[in-house]
């Protein structure tokens, strides 16, 4: 009844603003079935208004008129849901002709980019401006660059930082080069995380990312990062043998500029697996309190954990494989036969099984998860994979409509955008997706995609099946 009760408020307001149908649109969907994601209420025969990219008035069906000029979508049997986010990708600029139209096609319409190669912020500013001038389609872009790490750092292109002095100054020189946020990263000592974080708290910019080795989970919540990635950190958290796992973190980085690949990535491998095996539930249960006490958000990425402790289903699927760049499809089946492959399976096959128990503690404490995939990784293919995130977190623990809240109201809200996007609401940005069947009832019915209006730009299905097209036929799959 109050949800009801709500929605009727929400109509007699957007009517008494706008009379019984707007004056004018660019595109009206009509007699389709609102999904509420906030409060998980299905609201029958609506009608939506969409002019100059943004949503006008949502009415009942009955109620309106159609204006002059306005493009008509028959939505008589679909759902409409908000656009969806991946929270965490790796789109570098000499792939989004690949990854943006398979995004866009698969109904996500807002990415949050951790990590680029190159000039990074150049090249955010680059993707941003092409997006803005319709120089191409993809989905929203918030991004921040480089990612900031102490010494040696994990992956090149980084900021690398020492001492405080300097992770002030990193702060400064990405906030004052448009960064929408600092990625924090493995490597950091406890003074330059602190440092970071207390820069970025006077700068007004958000820190998210690793939890590095040298930071406890507990702490780096205290101290104000936003978002957690990959569970990094909790496993280390909820460990018995900390203390010593942290020491030899310390020897290992030393090590690992002389390391080959194979040997660096082995290294990772048993440090990783020591913390699984040392599980302390007590420990754990002080990280998930310290979590929903501040109030950090936490991106799992389990279809990563999935996909590399058994790459067979993706690597075996044909639809996956025209999905996927031929270089990349070669480079993930050398890598599953490979024995660093093997080694990783074996690994994120036991954390993966810890994963979903975390993921539940954090749920059940009321932590807000955000759905991401971390795409330009192995095994994780454009657009596709986020479905399949939201699958995971399903089995999980969490409902289809928590699940579908991931990937919608929540990155909104935890990333200061829920006055615009992450619900169907009248005045927010018309970045939609429409289902044939109702997600609530089971989350992979947001494979099901008729239609994405896309800030207010309407894409059919046909349509869409071409933005498929166009990016294979940049570069086609081996045979």
């Amino acid at each position: 009844m109050i949800r009801n009760l709500r929605w009727t408020l929400f109509v007699v307001l957007t009517t008494a603003c706008t009379g019984a149908s707007p004056q004018s649109a660019d595109l009206v969907i009509r007699h389709v079935t609102v999904v509420d994601v906030l409060d998980g209420s299905l609201h029958q025969d609506q009608t939506l208004f969409v002019e100059s990219g943004r949503l006008t008035a949502v009415l009942p069906s009955p109620r309106t008129s159609i204006p002059a000029g306005a493009r008509v979508v028959d939505g008589a049997g679909q759902f409409a849901v908000p656009g969806l986010w991946d929270a965490h990708v790796h789109s570098a600029a000499s792939k989004r002709a690949w990854d943006f139209p398979l995004l866009v096609a698969h109904g996500i319409t807002s990415v949050r980019n951790m990590h680029a190669d190159g000039d990074a912020l150049e090249e955010v500013r680059s993707i941003k401006h092409g997006l803005a001038s319709g120089e191409f389609v993809g989905p929203r872009y918030l991004a921040n660059g480089p990612l900031v790490d102490g010494y040696p750092p994990v992956h090149r292109g980084s900021v690398v930082v020492r001492t405080a002095s300097e992770a002030r100054a990193a702060v400064d020189s990405l906030a004052d080069g448009g960064a929408d946020f600092i990625k924090v990263y493995d490597s950091l000592t406890l003074e330059s995380y602190h440092a970071i974080l207390d820069q970025a708290r006077r700068r007004g910019i958000a820190v998210d990312g690793h939890m590095p080795f040298a930071v406890s989970p507990t702490e780096a919540a205290r101290a104000g990062q936003r978002t957690v990635e990959h569970l990094t950190g909790i496993a280390l958290g909820c460990s018995s043998d900390i203390d010593a796992i942290r020491s030899d973190y310390v020897l290992y980085n030393e090590r690992m500029p002389q390391m080959d690949p194979d040997d660096g990535l082995m290294g990772w491998l048993d440090l990783i697996r020591r913390a699984s095996d040392s599980l302390d539930s007590v420990a754990c249960a002080a990280v998930v309190a310290a979590y929903a006490e501040t109030g950090v958000a936490v991106v799992p990425t389990l279809t990563y954990m999935v996909r590399h402790a058994d790459p067979q289903p993706i690597l075996t699927d044909p639809t996956a494989r025209r999905l996927v760049l031929a270089e990349a499809w070669d480079r993930w089946n050398l890598m599953a036969g490979s024995g660093a492959g093997e080694a990783m399976a074996s690994v994120f096959a036991t954390i993966h099984e810890q994963s979903l128990g975390h993921v539940r503690a954090l749920h059940a404490a009321g932590v807000p998860i955000l759905a991401g995939t971390d795409l330009g990784n192995e095994f994780i293919v454009a657009g596709r994979s986020l479905h399949d995130e939201l699958a995971a977190l399903v089995s999980a623990g969490l409902s289809p409509l928590e699940a579908l809240q991931s990937a919608t109201s929540a990155p909104a809200r935890v990333f200061g955008l829920s006055d615009s996007l992450g619900t169907v609401t009248a005045g927010s940005i018309a970045d939609l997706v429409l289902l044939e069947d109702n997600p609530l009832e089971d989350i992979n019915n947001v494979r099901k995609i008729t239609g994405v209006v896309l800030r207010g730009e309407y894409f059919d299905r046909p349509r869409l099946d071409s933005l498929v097209n166009q990016a294979v036929a940049t570069e086609a799959p081996p045979n």
